[in-house]
């Protein structure tokens, strides 16, 4: 009888091959979000971690049991948590969102921790609200065969002022959507995919290549990465804080360019939703 071919093994992602850890961040009982983007990735043939998020919800349970939670958290994981931190307008944040917000900044400090600890050269993190782009895959490659050899942050999606490739202050018939931010923000901002959260930027986040810009202050953390040495200065400069937005904690240090970070531009990743998903785990407040 002739015998069968064997299959041929199957190809690694482009992803997989780059990033030696990919995590995805996702809150124990949030199950449906994990199988939704874990199957985006399976799709496309990349392997991702799951990683259950420090549960720092608190809002239905009033301000007491918030600063109950603060306090574990500090003990638990070393770290300090302001519970009058500010925010940019000079108001101090409400509990309801310090608190799980300070939580996103504990995981990821943990994460850090870990890459540190095991050496991992390129660690991509998620979040599990993200929409991965068509040809993802070609997309990383082009991306990644033009990045420096040195780099601290890779933003393969971000908002605010990471790039201005797709984004304008004018309507034009590439960038002919509204921006979801002129809602919040009350200004006039064009864009080419209607989740693209930046702001125009133009002087401060240089291209570099064809398809990278400077980050030079990105906001959200919903897809990027570290390198180790990205991981060690990032652990150094944060200190114990973890009393932030963890993308304003990293905003601080890439205007003063303590941090080098570069994003794709436009974005490979979007954000689920927006500007604002009503199931947000994190309140805002604007």
């Amino acid at each position: 009888m002739p015998r069968k071919k064997s299959k041929s093994p199957k190809k690694k992602s482009e992803f997989n091959k780059f990033f030696d850890k990919i995590f995805v961040i996702n809150l124990f009982d949030k199950t449906k979000r994990w199988k939704k983007v874990s199957s985006q990735f399976k799709r496309r043939g990349i392997t991702a971690e799951r990683f259950i998020a420090i549960d720092g919800r608190c809002k239905s349970q009033g301000d007491k049991a918030c600063e109950q939670k603060l306090k574990t958290f500090e003990m638990i994981y070393n770290v300090n948590i302001p519970a009058k931190t500010k925010k940019d307008n000079g108001k101090v944040y409400p509990l309801k969102e310090l608190v799980p917000a300070s939580s996103l900044t504990i995981g990821t400090i943990l994460l850090l921790r870990a890459q540190v600890k095991n050496k991992w050269k390129r660690m991509l993190i998620c979040e599990d609200d993200i929409e991965l782009s068509r040809n993802i895959e070609k997309k990383l490659k082009q991306g990644i065969s033009e990045l420096p050899k040195s780099w601290d942050l890779l933003y393969l999606g971000c908002g605010n002022m990471c790039g201005s490739n797709g984004i304008d202050d004018e309507y034009s018939r590439k960038n002919k959507y509204e921006s979801q931010l002129n809602e919040f923000m009350g200004d006039d901002i064009y864009v080419q995919y209607k989740n693209d959260l930046r702001y125009p930027c133009d002087e401060k986040c240089k291209p570099i290549t064809e398809h990278l810009s400077i980050a030079y202050n990105p906001g959200g953390t919903w897809c990027y990465a570290y390198s180790l040495k990205g991981a060690r200065k990032m652990l150094k400069l944060l200190g114990k804080n973890a009393g932030e937005h963890i993308d304003k904690l990293i905003g601080q240090q890439t205007k003063n360019k303590k941090m080098k970070a570069i994003a794709f531009d436009p974005p490979i990743v979007m954000h689920e939703g927006g500007a604002l998903r009503s199931d947000s785990d994190i309140p805002w407040e604007w």
